[in-house]
């Protein structure tokens, strides 16, 4: 073994999404990117590391993030309306702007400097469909993200639709260049794209074992457009399963208003569900149904639909995870927010045999939360910890390491 460091700290480790390991004296010993071991300290205590670092705090895994925009990232939580003028009043215009290089990269930093520092390591991002923005934005990158310039061929402003790519010999060629574990598919969502289009996009992401991002089924009036825009579907997740655009590596923001045909059409093709709750009740746009979800055995994992979402911060979205569905009457604990906000969006990106959790040979990406007081139990401080207000929570964590060092 080479050159190692032990990290003395408490070590908070989801196992699932029912069950974690606390340790509040832990060890996590790391050989340059990657975590050799993880435990309690007493078991370092024979096998002296290199070097030794004591952090006053608890180390929990790098956040993960599977549905966020980061050019809507300076006017999130700006504007509230229903989704579809949301979108044409104010989103789309702002998107526009994302043409001009030195406004885009200005941008790209700011947004990767603010998620790191809120404890974000990895995620999923939708872009402009400016490739230059697309182009800049893996440029300022910091961490492990999939990114996607917005596929938006019809119904969307002149220059949105001039900047987008309008057929599949587009597409392919970013996706050869930039590879699968770093660039997905992006349709923005169905009326931005033919049928056709969408056809020959499924047909690439299969042939190429591509991620597809989109959106399904988010706000009512969505989908009273769809229904009109594709009336020989059966439903809006028909529109995507006929274009042969749901699979496992397909991530879906929101799926709110489904129907038990739909949630089962999801759960048989095995895709992922980026549930956005902060998002949803920002622009007011209804709950994930999580009781039929858990019925069906969709996968799903939690994100901060930036700029929807008023917040970058995964622990402000932790937060109105667990609130807003036990404001619902349903089940859900700490454990399981931690779960969904880590080692299950590190397996919705298909980096869960790498990240996600802190165990042996796995990147050592994490982040430092404030210790709890002596004799407070893990769930108890957890749910303290998620306490406050968005911009509190986005400046909580105290470091975030990424590959074995702070970022």
């Amino acid at each position: 073994m080479g050159d190692t460091l032990l990290i003395r700290a408490g070590l908070l480790n989801p196992v699932d999404a029912n069950r974690w390991t606390f340790h509040r004296e832990g060890g996590l010993l790391l050989e340059g990117a990657r975590i050799v071991d993880a435990g309690p300290l007493a078991r370092f205590r024979e096998h002296p590391a290199s070097r030794v670092l004591d952090l006053d705090g608890v180390l929990v895994p790098g956040f993960v993030d599977v549905h966020i925009h980061w050019v809507q990232h300076h006017v999130r939580g700006r504007f509230q309306s229903d989704l579809m003028e949301w979108l044409r009043e104010h989103i789309w215009p702002e998107e526009a702007g994302f043409e001009a290089d030195d406004f885009a990269r200005r941008h790209a930093r700011a947004f990767f400097t603010d998620t790191v520092r809120a404890g974000t390591t990895q995620g999923m991002a939708y872009s402009s469909p400016h490739l230059s923005a697309l182009r800049l934005a893996g440029e300022a990158a910091r961490g492990d993200w999939l990114l996607g310039n917005a596929i938006m061929e019809k119904a969307a402003p002149e220059p949105l639709r001039r900047a987008s790519p309008d057929n599949v010999d587009q597409v392919a060629p970013l996706l050869a260049e930039l590879g699968t574990e770093r660039y997905a598919i992006t349709p923005r969502f169905a009326l931005n794209c033919s049928a056709g289009l969408m056809r020959d996009l499924g047909d690439l992401a299969r042939r190429e074992n591509a991620f597809v991002q989109t959106h399904l089924s988010e706000s009512v009036n969505e989908i009273r457009e769809i229904r009109a825009a594709f009336p020989e579907a059966e439903d809006y997740t028909d529109v995507y399963d006929r274009a042969g655009l749901l699979g496992p590596r397909s991530v879906l923001g929101h799926c709110i208003h489904l129907s038990e045909r739909e949630h089962d059409t999801l759960a048989r093709r095995r895709a992922w569900i980026a549930h956005c709750p902060s998002s949803n009740e920002a622009l007011g746009s209804g709950r994930m149904n999580l009781a039929a979800v858990r019925r069906h055995g969709t996968r799903y994992a939690l994100a901060s639909d930036v700029g929807a979402g008023p917040s970058h911060s995964m622990l402000h979205v932790m937060q109105r995870f667990l609130a807003q569905h036990r404001q619902a009457g349903e089940t859900v604990t700490p454990q399981e927010a931690l779960y969904r906000a880590t080692l299950a969006g590190a397996e919705c990106l298909g980096r869960g045999d790498r990240a996600g959790d802190l165990t042996p040979g796995k990147r050592a990406d994490f982040v430092v939360l404030p210790a709890p007081d002596a004799g407070v139990a893990a769930e108890d401080w957890f749910e303290e910890l998620l306490a406050g207000e968005a911009r509190d929570l986005e400046t909580r964590p105290l470091q975030t390491w990424i590959g074995g060092a702070p970022a």
